[in-house]
């Protein structure tokens, strides 16, 4: 029996098999699982060349070796008998003895091993959208009893992705380039960008936004190319410096947010984040206002800002957001008042607005209305139920770019 033909028709049959419902539901199939090897010129093994006389007596001997320990059965070709095999199929009565054959673990029970191991990193992280990960991944598993593409098949793969989200998750750091990310993480500044970025984009993409492009993704949990500008305009003194006379405004990069001590004037009444870059250039701030530009899922970077924002404000000042009239721009309020200041205020985010902007507004979808509703749900959000209800009631949205004309 040749070793080679005998692992290669294995595989092949085995996957076959592990790709059928059957196999999927814990069944055997009711219907053969094959592989043609010669029927009427067509093949699902090239390998048998029927005019190579030495690699058809090959592996015809291994097939016929492998009818005798009961691992697959097989057909001739009508009037090829002994000559030319036209079939190949799975012997099902004897099926752990042809992974055994095969040097293979099944896909159920790699399906299990992995299943513990997602456990493991679950009970390991808090990040919310690492944990819907893994739980969205083992769900699929325990339903198909199969990896598809949620996880790499290669255990020293899956170990390099569980060390990286555990990385992550650690919150070890506000914001790192590319680069020194890859270096701390894995010890080379490459392996990152060369290895993983794309797997780390593909589950960002699926638990945290569809709508955020790749920068904005890695950007969001502190990974950039380049330090994250955050940019300000109005009375603040940053590090003993008045940063008021930049009229225009200025910004810090995310490496300088650890150690930057921010002081507010007593004379400022109001912070303004803007979640739109137009809009927050846009708007003429009066002298006793402090302006943000807030962006869209602020990063650890921002988020140590707006921290710093919120410890240094006068008493009775206030901090207002303005962001779109839509799923995104509530969030980002929600976001706001559940980790930084709860008595955050929406600015502009009203019923008015959207009657006064109404030819601006745009529609949206039922899948988009349900994630709306779930959202006016949230008790910090009560606030906001009325102008929610009244885009639920209309089917309408309104980004606030809109309201610069």
């Amino acid at each position: 029996m040749n070793e080679r033909w005998k692992k290669e028709i294995l595989h092949l049959l085995l996957d076959k098999y592990e790709r059928t419902a059957a196999y999927q539901k814990g069944e055997l199939p009711d219907r053969r699982v094959m592989l043609r090897f010669y029927d009427s010129g067509k093949t699902d093994f090239s390998a048998y060349d029927i005019d190579n006389h030495f690699v058809r007596a090959e592996i015809n001997e291994t097939v016929i070796a492998m009818q005798a320990a009961r691992w697959i059965d097989f057909e001739w070709m009508r009037g090829e008998e002994c000559h030319i095999l036209r079939r190949v199929w799975l012997d099902f009565s004897n099926i752990e003895a042809v992974y055994q054959a095969a040097q293979r673990q099944s896909a159920k029970q790699s399906a299990l091993l992995i299943l513990q191991e997602l456990e493991q990193e679950i009970a390991a992280v808090s990040t919310d959208w690492i944990i819907a990960y893994y739980s969205e991944t083992k769900a699929y598993i325990e339903t198909k009893n199969r990896l598809g593409s949620r996880l790499p098949a290669d255990k020293a793969e899956r170990n390099a992705l569980y060390q990286m989200l555990r990385f992550i998750d650690s919150h070890s750091f506000t914001s790192l380039t590319e680069r020194v990310f890859s270096e701390k993480c894995f010890g080379d500044s490459k392996y990152f960008e060369t290895r993983m970025k794309s797997a780390l984009l593909t589950i960002m993409r699926k638990t945290v936004s569809r709508e955020m492009t790749d920068a904005e993704l890695l950007q969001s949990i502190g990974i950039s190319r380049y330090p994250e500008p955050l940019e300000l305009r109005g009375s603040v003194v940053i590090n003993g410096n008045d940063m008021s006379v930049f009229q225009s405004g200025f910004c810090l990069y995310s490496e300088e947010m650890e150690t930057a001590n921010i002081t507010i004037p007593g004379t400022v009444t109001k912070v303004l984040t803007i979640e739109n870059r137009a809009n927050f250039f846009a708007y003429q701030q009066a002298a006793d206002e402090l302006v943000i530009y807030h962006g869209g899922h602020y990063s650890p970077s921002k988020k140590k800002l707006f921290e710093k924002i919120a410890a240094a404000m006068p008493k009775n000042s206030t901090w207002l957001h303005w962001g779109d009239i839509d799923l995104g721009g509530f969030r980002m309020l929600l976001r706001l008042r559940t980790e930084i200041l709860p008595t955050v205020q929406p600015y502009r985010m009203n019923i008015p607005e959207l009657q006064a902007y109404r030819d601006f507004t745009q529609p949206f979808s039922g899948d988009y209305a349900e994630k709306l509703q779930k959202l006016s749900e949230e008790t910090l959000l009560s606030d906001c139920r009325a102008c929610i209800d009244y885009m639920l009631m209309h089917k309408i949205r309104l980004e606030q770019e809109a309201m610069l004309t």
